[in-house]
């Protein structure tokens, strides 16, 4: 409770709200649909009267939805994402209202399938909607609270008597419902707060990027000036060694196949592996592309008609999307009998 009840960073908070966002579309047009659907069973079971108020009331909730919807997609994204954060907490407390009256003063007094029916589709909305609304502390709760428990006092405490046992065990599954939504809220917090800081760690170290080109330039310059003698060659790999294992940017070398060969330090803070635990493992296990690349042809695919290319590629560690950066790719020359590798380089994802 502590933890979610702390004020998220901004950054953190854009993320969570942006993730509700992403299903609210979706979760208000099956809300609709399902609501229509039991205006028909309240129709078929000759409650057209109260369920025709009810399903208005319906149409208000999906109307504030639809609203934060559009409103959410168009709005200014300088603005804080507060309003909209507690517009999705406020909308999910009508529709918890709605399914809570269907439960209480729409539940039918006469046996029949119309009472499985509403135990299902308030069982089914709330816990199908766990996963689409528990990123931001309380929107879960607005909708599970307010449709459940009331639903559970009256039917085992009210309707026909008090059923002590039955309806702990009610309340008990309600508060479980509560107490996972706590959780994965919690969980979901954690997970954007280690992406935000992937993310200001490229940032910070996104313009040695192109200073690391161009010394690059010019150590080639350098070395084809000097020639190939053996003692040349030798101090121009000590010095790209060097920067190699002492560079702030996370760097990767991999074989023409595409498997990693070795990295330094800071691809292995990013990656949060060890060199040894991702010498031999493909490539694809830490990066993909974005789809703003076509890729194909395996790893060899990044590269056009030139040996250096750039291209923006989201980062994998242990498997989890940890943020979106550019990644330059440099072929390595070849040598005689051998395909060449190439190496990676992570920046700072484009302005």
């Amino acid at each position: 409770m502590a933890h979610i009840q702390q004020k998220a960073d901004p950054a953190v908070r854009a993320l969570q709200v942006d993730e509700v966002f992403r299903f609210a579309d979706t979760a208000a047009g099956f809300s609709f649909l399902g609501a229509l659907l039991t205006l028909g069973v309240l129709a078929d079971t000759g409650d057209i009267g109260r369920g025709s108020v009810w399903f208005v009331f319906a149409c208000g909730v999906t109307l504030v939805r639809i609203i934060a919807v559009v409103g959410y997609q168009r709005r200014d994204p300088r603005q804080s994402v507060e309003p909209w954060a507690r517009l999705i907490i406020v909308a999910n407390l009508l529709a918890g209202i709605q399914w809570g009256l269907l439960g209480t003063v729409l539940f039918p007094q006469e046996h029949g399938y119309r009472e499985l029916f509403t135990i299902m589709v308030i069982t089914c909305f709330v816990g199908g909607s766990l996963t689409a609304y528990s990123s931001i502390p309380w929107a879960h709760p607005a909708l599970s609270i307010p449709a459940t428990i009331p639903t559970a006092i009256y039917l085992f405490f009210v309707q026909d008597g008090s059923h002590f046992y039955a309806g702990a065990t009610a309340i008990l599954f309600c508060i479980a419902i509560y107490y996972y939504s706590v959780k994965l809220t919690a969980h979901m917090e954690d997970r954007f707060t280690l992406q935000v800081a992937h993310e200001d760690l490229l940032r910070v170290t996104g313009g040695a990027n192109e200073r690391l080109e161009l010394e690059n330039r010019e150590l080639s310059h350098r070395a084809a000036v000097r020639g190939a003698s053996m003692e040349s060659a030798r101090e121009q790999a000590e010095r790209l060694f060097a920067q190699f294992l002492r560079s702030p940017l996370p760097m990767l070398e991999c074989d023409s196949g595409g498997k990693v060969i070795s990295c330094n330090p800071a691809a292995e803070r990013l990656l949060g592996e060890r060199e040894r635990e991702m010498q031999g493992r493909p490539l694809s296990e830490h990066l993909v592309s974005t789809g703003h690349t076509k890729v194909e042809n395996g790893a060899q695919g990044y590269f056009g008609s030139s040996d250096a290319s750039t291209h923006e590629v989201e980062i994998l560690a242990h498997g989890v999307r940890i943020g979106r950066c550019l990644a330059t790719f440099t072929r390595f020359p070849a040598h005689e009998g051998m395909q060449p590798g190439f190496g990676v380089i992570f920046a700072a994802p484009p302005r």
